[in-house]
């Protein structure tokens, strides 16, 4: 008899201390658990699109610099012919090497940034750093 009355006794007032409590829920938890599916899916565009902008910018960059290398071992890097020659020879290199790192690059940055600024201009653009 006395078990009972000292459980229900527990229990009431583990109810009533319940009813008398602040909430302890903060809206900024509430609002990461509700975003975190959209900062998903925003990495997830973000990766897909940075890929071929990190590939197009940095197989850019190493085409320049291919062709710059060349020319500079051939001789004279601002010459007219040597610059050719460095297109020819060392631009391609320099395209497949940039664009390899550029599409590593370009999705690391679109997960970084897609899911920092879902949907953002900063998620979908490149800056140079």
């Amino acid at each position: 008899m006395f078990k009972k009355i000292a459980s229900s006794f527990l229990i009431a007032s583990a109810l009533v201390g319940s009813i008398a409590a602040p909430s302890l829920a903060d809206d900024s938890t509430f609002q990461t658990i509700v975003y975190f599916p959209v900062r998903v899916l925003g990495a997830g565009v973000g990766s897909v699109v940075g890929v071929p902008l990190g590939f197009t910018k940095d197989g850019t960059r190493g085409y320049i610099k291919g062709t710059q290398w060349v020319a500079g071992k051939l001789g004279n890097e601002d010459g007219k012919y040597h610059q050719i020659a460095g297109g020819i020879l060392g631009g391609p290199f320099g395209l497949v090497g940039g664009g390899a790192y550029g599409v590593f690059d370009g999705s690391w940055h679109g997960l970084k940034t897609g899911f920092d600024q879902p949907f953002s201009k900063e998620a979908f653009t490149f800056k140079d750093e």
